[in-house]
């Protein structure tokens, strides 16, 4: 009779909590965590090879469907990125916990590229463009600029616009004695640098 006992007391604990005694049970632990930079469909992740989700465009978060059990393997990596972004997961690889998995984090880094264009009649200067809160200063005769510029140290790309990002460039300083004006000055950024920018000044 005490062993009667206790065979039943085993099964109400295995019944209690399955994963703990070898059985299997339908999950209690969501699984996701935040996004950034999602601007367009097409990017997929994928936890451990199996289950996928789609990302919808704009999204700033995300989460499983399918609820995993507590201390289960979960690794999170990007199936397919969205076609104008480059995207990295991070805390995407662990074991899930009574508490829920959300710190994972999926960061998408819009496809940068150039704005440059054509200058004439820049015969003083400086003429000093902007884009956002990027400026350039050009001197006087120069027949081409390039929004684009080395940071400091040398590596990073400073003034270039993501894809499906809207530029804007803009007149913030006219050079001394002359008046320029800015064509094809306003666009969303495609797939390649946007070289159609054309500066003319008198």
């Amino acid at each position: 009779m005490k062993n009667l006992y206790l065979r039943s007391a085993v099964a109400l604990s295995c019944a209690l909590s399955l994963a703990a005694c070898g059985g299997d049970d339908d999950g209690t632990v969501r699984l996701g965590g935040t996004l950034e930079n999602v601007t367009v469909s097409g990017l997929v992740l994928q936890n451990k090879g199996g289950p996928e989700l789609k990302i919808e465009p704009n999204a700033t978060s995300f989460a499983f469907p399918d609820l995993i059990a507590n201390n289960t393997e979960f690794d999170i990596t990007v199936k397919s990125p969205p076609s104008n972004a480059n995207c990295s997961v991070e805390n995407g690889k662990g074991k899930s916990s009574v508490y829920g998995v959300g710190n994972i984090k999926v960061r998408c880094t819009l496809i940068p590229h150039d704005l440059k264009g054509k200058i004439s009649g820049l015969t003083s200067g400086p003429l000093v463009i902007i884009n956002g809160d990027h400026r350039l200063k050009i001197p006087a005769n120069d027949t081409e600029f390039n929004m684009t510029q080395l940071a400091e140290n040398k590596k990073d790309k400073l003034g270039q616009v993501g894809e499906t990002l809207a530029y804007g460039v803009s007149v913030l300083q006219q050079p001394p004695g002359l008046t320029c004006r800015i064509d094809n000055a306003v666009g969303t950024m495609g797939k390649a640098d946007v070289d159609n920018i054309l500066i003319t000044c008198n």
